[in-house]
């Protein structure tokens, strides 16, 4: 695997804990960021995506012809942090949340850092 290319991979493990999380305990995970709903199923679902996401992650992340999408996954991966906190600041979502997302843009982080490197190396 190619740097970027581990990055990738093992991003797919906070993926996956994610999508179990949301996908198993729910209430426990609104919970913890102060988000109450009677009906967990769009939860549910949403981690049942995550989980598969995951999948995705792990294939792509082993396989340096993906190299297109780890480009991509830089991008959104940090945007999501911007999108959050202008969430937060409009009073859309709770601060807590940014904490999670900070996980995403330290992934890519480590994703561009990494496509740097390997491209300096020849690695794709």
């Amino acid at each position: 695997m190619t740097r970027a290319g581990k990055s990738i991979f093992y991003f797919g493990f906070w993926v996956l804990i994610c999508g179990i999380s949301l996908m198993f305990f729910p209430q426990w995970c609104l919970d913890l960021v102060d988000i109450h709903i009677s009906d967990y199923i769009t939860v549910r679902l949403f981690g049942m995506v995550l989980i598969y996401l995951s999948i995705y992650y792990f294939v792509a992340g082993r396989y340096p012809s993906f190299h297109p999408l780890y480009r991509m996954t830089v991008f959104t991966r940090s945007s999501a942090l911007v999108v959050v906190v202008i969430f937060v600041l409009f009073g859309l979502a709770r601060p807590i949340i940014i904490g999670f997302v900070i996980v995403d843009a330290l992934g890519a982080l480590w994703t561009a850092i990494s496509l740097r490197r390997d491209k300096r190396e020849g690695a794709y």
